[in-house]
């Protein structure tokens, strides 16, 4: 059997489109702390490639500790991930504030950050009763649901933006007070899970 044709073959369960949908929900319309944490990535890196290059280290983080912790390697309790999660919001945005420009560290924080995110993610994807064997298929449709969402909230945000990018005052009057916004936002989420 080709390679191909095996992927195919573990695609091709009932698990694949439910887990693609659950992926996608739980970015659109039910994932808000995450939808801010794509925004707070647009806001200081609207160019395509490195807002790419981003989210792609994101996604493979969050696809590495959900896998880790399914399979038991790695746990924390739920409140503190999700108390993690919200600082990372804060931090993400607070950071648009002080910088112009995309710093040679900020891939790998998001990257650090996505390890966090994929123990949130574990959290939902566990919730759902599995068959053993359709484990593999529906973790690879869940991760590419989640991506879906992600690009939407991007390609969202980019039509939205759009007419204000060339603009002297898109800093200014858009992107500083989304990103405060953003920061208050995981603030505030962060001192109410942490009760």
């Amino acid at each position: 059997m080709t390679r191909a044709a095996a992927i195919l073959l573990l695609l091709a369960t009932a698990a694949v489109p439910e887990y693609l949908a659950l992926g996608f929900s739980h970015i659109i319309p039910y994932g808000a702390d995450h939808i801010l944490f794509i925004l707070g990535l647009f806001f200081l890196t609207k160019e395509p490639g490195p807002l790419m290059f981003q989210m792609t280290l994101f996604t493979m983080a969050h696809s590495l500790t959900l896998g880790l912790s399914l399979h038991g390697f790695v746990s924390l309790p739920r409140q503190a991930v999700e108390v993690a999660i919200a600082l990372s919001i804060a931090f993400i945005a607070l950071e648009n504030l002080f910088r112009e420009n995309l710093s040679r560290w900020r891939p790998w924080m998001v990257f650090g950050f996505g390890l966090v995110h994929g123990l949130g993610f574990a959290h939902s994807f566990a919730e759902k009763d599995l068959v053993p064997g359709d484990f593999l298929p529906a973790l690879l449709s869940f991760n590419l649901g989640i991506e879906a969402g992600q690009i939407a909230v991007v390609g969202i945000a980019y039509a939205a933006g759009a007419l204000w990018w060339k603009r002297d005052c898109y800093r200014k009057m858009i992107a500083r007070p989304a990103s405060m916004v953003i920061a208050a936002s995981g603030v505030y989420w962060a001192v109410e899970r942490s009760c």
